[in-house]
């Protein structure tokens, strides 16, 4: 199956689903300009819940096609590959098997625990974010390089793009203002915590003088890094044996279901260029908003402009989304944002992102293993 625009695409996880509803048996092969190797991981997976038996298979090009097909005749490495695309899409669905051991390593960070004074306990909701000032926080690198299609470009192509996606850029900046089609908006809120081995547990958000602190109300399990320096996120935050409370804060941000439906209308329409360009916008905005929330929590923790650091569900550090389901209990994202899970603990909108900010001023990126990101990106 081949899809040149979005329209048709729309088409491929039908088929599937008709496939499988009818117990035939074929492998499905797709590619196109429309789709990614994500796209054919997400669609491998049937409406029943269940994985398409046969296997579907993202392909780039008509080489790699080729090779898949020597490899589903082979009956020695048919069988590795169908156990390979399995995994990779439970990565992207968020419900791997094959989770990072939280068992004992019997070897910890070095990480020594830094507390800092706490903020106002509790729950923010920020409905009206300025948009102008959110677009100074977009990445144009990712913006033009990852969502715009332009990775691979150099030289005098790359110069040639650049100038087309400035000025297309500006154009979708000012209809934006104008139009209102993206809202950033958030909750976030600042929680006491204490870790206990490899988790994080969250405490009621009581004033002070009420009991904050006193009353366990979820606990986060991190995975740990099995080599290099085994760190774990819980490692930065100050144990419960040292009697110290310490300060978490989750963060959830949106731009909004405006943004989804405009892309669909156009879809819809027919704009498949436009609606493309757009989505890409959206999806990077929903990033800067949160880098531009997590800004504003550093100042209220009266950190410096770049101490610590923001870690989303689905990245490295933390791989799998499930706990996606307790930032959602801690913070009113479904009723002030209109944001949902889906089955698979993605968000919805998918132009969204949530996030735990760890103060620590020793707090880095690093990966517990060959995460969901890292799949997708291979």
């Amino acid at each position: 199956l081949s899809a040149l625009l979005v329209s048709t695409s729309k088409q491929m996880p039908l088929i599937v689903n008709e496939l499988h509803r009818r117990g035939l048996r074929f492998p499905v092969l797709v590619g196109g300009a429309a789709i990614n190797r994500r796209f054919g991981r997400r669609i491998l997976q049937t409406e029943s819940g269940d994985f398409y038996e046969p296997g579907v298979f993202y392909c780039k090009d008509a080489f790699e096609g080729l090779e898949t097909m020597d490899q589903l005749i082979d009956a020695n490495r048919k069988p590795a590959l169908l156990e390979q695309i399995r995994k990779e899409a439970d990565m992207e669905l968020g419900r791997s098997n094959a989770k990072p051991s939280n068992l004992p390593t019997f070897q910890r960070s070095n990480i020594v625990p830094s507390p800092i004074p706490h903020p106002k306990w509790g729950v923010r909701v920020v409905k009206d974010m300025p948009l102008e000032i959110v677009f100074q926080h977009l990445s144009i690198n990712e913006l033009y390089r990852l969502s715009w299609g332009a990775k691979n470009a150099h030289g005098d192509e790359w110069t040639k793009l650049k100038a087309e996606f400035d000025a297309r850029l500006e154009r979708m900046k000012k209809a934006a203002l104008k139009d209102g089609w993206l809202k950033p908006q958030a909750v976030y809120g600042h929680f006491p915590c204490q870790a206990d081995g490899d988790d994080l547990i969250i405490y009621s958000p009581l004033p002070a003088g009420e009991g904050a602190g006193v009353r366990e109300i979820t606990r986060f399990t991190f995975p740990r890094q099995t080599f290099d320096d085994h760190l774990c996120l819980a490692d930065y935050f100050a144990p419960v044996e040292s009697g110290q409370m310490d300060v978490v804060a989750f963060q959830v941000v949106t731009v909004g279901r405006e943004a989804t439906e405009r892309i669909d209308r156009l879809h819809a329409q027919g704009d498949y260029t436009e609606s493309y360009f757009m989505h890409g916008l959206a999806v990077q905005t929903a990033e800067a908003t949160a880098d531009y929330l997590h800004n504003h929590i550093r100042r209220e923790l009266g950190l410096a402009p770049s101490q610590g650091k923001r870690y989303s569900w689905g990245y490295p550090a933390i791989p799998e989304l499930e706990d996606h389901k307790k930032v959602f209990d801690l913070l009113p994202a479904e009723k002030e944002l209109g944001m949902t899970l889906s089955a698979a603990y993605q968000l919805i909108p998918e132009q969204s992102t949530a996030a735990i900010i760890v103060h620590h001023k020793d707090a880095k990126y690093y990966s517990v293993g060959e995460s969901r990101v890292q799949q997708l990106m291979r």
